[in-house]
Formats: C-alpha cells, structure tokens, sequence
C-alpha cells in the first residue's frame, strides 16, 4: 500500500475533501479554483465537504456538486457506474428528510428559506438526474428502482422549491402512470 494514499479503503471520491481543513472559506477558495481549471471533481469533493460541514446553501456547495457533476460528465474520466452511485448517495441522502416550510415561504427571511430551498431543489436534481442518467445509460434496473421515489420526493415538495425541469419531469411521469397532476393549480 502507497504510503502516502490518503483514501480511506471504500470511500467514494466526491466523499473525500481536497485537503484537510474544516474551513469553509478554504475549501471555497479551492472550489472556485476548480471551476477556472475545469476541474469537476475537485467542485464536487469541495462542494460535498461544504455540505457535509455548512449545508447545502453554504459557500455555492450546491453549485459546486451540479455544475461539478457537468464537468466531470463530460469528461473522459467519466465513470458511469460512479457517477450513479452519486446521484444515488446524494439522492438518498436529501431525500432522508423533509425539511417543514413555514405556510408562506415568501413573507420568511432569505436567510431562513435558503437552507430549506437548498435542500428541496439539490433533491429534486438529484433524483431527475439518476432516473436520466439511467436511462441514458440503459440501466432500467435503476429507473424502475427510483422512478417511484424520485416522484414523491418531488411530489411532496412545497412548489415553490421545484425546478422547472423537475417539475416537467414528475408530471410527465404522472401522465405516463395515469396519476393526477401534482400541481394542477399552476397549469400544464
């Protein structure tokens, strides 16, 4: 075994920080880094440590673990099983709990929702792109897995925490297995 091989024997990559510090700003700093080289993996480790540490609305780590995810995808070191793998965690994670939104989103503080808004949109991300993923990977294994979670979880967000493509993706979703619309107040 290398001496200097700092991954613990089963951890994931986006799972193991960049560096060791539980600093916030350090581990942004290196994530803005990662964004000017392109580097998706590192976005992804830095943005997984700030959730871990901060949450989700903290120092763009939200941003970071997305737009990471994009880079990496599209580039040659992608591994689609892994990448499966982090949506699944991420997925299953987020989808753990529900945070309780307070009757009008919209009168609360930005600093009291943007944790709750977090959580909701990276969930709802999240699991739209696992369902995708798997299907663009021919793992219907893994739809017909997490079809059904992925609609509740979006389902049973408040609506004003609901991304447009997650939004189009659950009802589609619906149609298909003869549910009602999720959202029929909003219109089609």
């Amino acid at each position: 075994m290398p001496i200097f091989n700092r991954r613990k024997k089963g951890t994931a990559f986006w799972q193991e920080p960049p560096f060791r510090s539980a600093d916030l700003q350090q581990l942004h700093e290196y994530a803005i880094g990662c964004v000017v080289r392109e580097d998706g993996v590192g976005m992804m480790r830095s943005g997984w440590a700030i959730y871990r540490r901060a949450g989700l609305h903290s120092c763009q780590s939200s941003e970071f673990l997305r737009d990471g995810y994009l880079y990496w995808s599209q580039s040659p070191a992608f591994q689609p099983d892994v990448a499966l793998a982090f949506l699944t965690d991420l997925f299953e994670r987020l989808n753990a709990c529900d945070p309780v939104p307070p009757p009008d989103v919209y009168a609360v503080p930005p600093a009291l929702i943007e944790p709750m808004a977090a959580h909701y949109t990276m969930r709802c991300w999240a699991g739209v792109e696992l369902v995708e993923t798997a299907d663009r990977l021919s793992r219907p294994d893994i739809g017909e897995r997490f079809e059904p979670s992925v609609f509740l979880a979006i389902a049973r967000t408040p609506s004003p925490f609901v991304p447009a493509r997650a939004r189009g993706w659950a009802r589609t979703y619906a149609r298909r297995r003869g549910h009602p619309d999720p959202w029929p107040a909003f219109g089609a």
